[in-house]
């Protein structure tokens, strides 16, 4: 059941994609900020611009928190502008100065999937460093359950894409955020 949520105040105008790597943040934010008539902001290129080198080679050479610090100093920025889609990293939610930015930012949704399907859909990318382990899938139902809490304590909004079309997340998305971004 979808319900309004009040985005007039102190929130902005975004609307925000969080969810664990494959969910379709990125694949789902390019459509719907086209489909909305938004502008479309990805925080991981935005830390791969600002860092001046891919994700997996920031946590090579300078480790997790180097890497959180850029991703926060990047969604500060984002959370400063309106009428963005934003799509962000999975692991943004993990530190709480994040989590109080998202929520003030704008509509949060939390695009959901099963380790399952996760794993089908991140198995060939080789650019997702957390996932360089013995067992990728148990790594993935682990960092699931770990950060399962701070995606819900942050979201406005959960969809479960597991057997969602691309179409139909979109679809979902799109009018969830018509609805609740509407001025009042």
């Amino acid at each position: 059941m979808l319900g309004l949520v009040n985005t007039t105040g102190k929130r902005a105008r975004n609307l925000i994609l969080i969810g664990f790597m494959g969910t379709g943040k990125t694949s789902v934010g390019m459509r719907v900020a086209k489909s909305l008539g938004m502008r479309f902001v990805d925080t991981d290129r935005l830390i791969v611009r600002q860092a001046g080198k891919p994700i997996p080679k920031i946590f090579d050479e300078s480790g997790e928190e180097a890497f959180r610090e850029i991703e926060t100093e990047v969604l500060r920025k984002c959370a400063a502008g309106t009428g963005q889609v934003i799509s962000t990293g999975g692991g943004i939610v993990t530190l709480e100065r994040n989590r109080e930015i998202l929520k003030a930012a704008g509509y949060v949704i939390w695009l959901k999937a099963s380790p399952e399907t996760i794993y089908e859909r991140v198995k060939n990318n080789r650019n997702r460093p957390l996932l360089h382990t013995e067992d990728p899938q148990r790594t993935i139902r682990e960092m699931l359950e770990a950060r399962r809490d701070f995606y819900d304590a942050t979201c406005d909004l959960c969809i479960r894409t597991d057997d969602l079309t691309m179409d139909e997340t979109c679809y979902g998305v799109s009018e969830s955020a018509r609805l609740a971004l509407a001025e009042k």
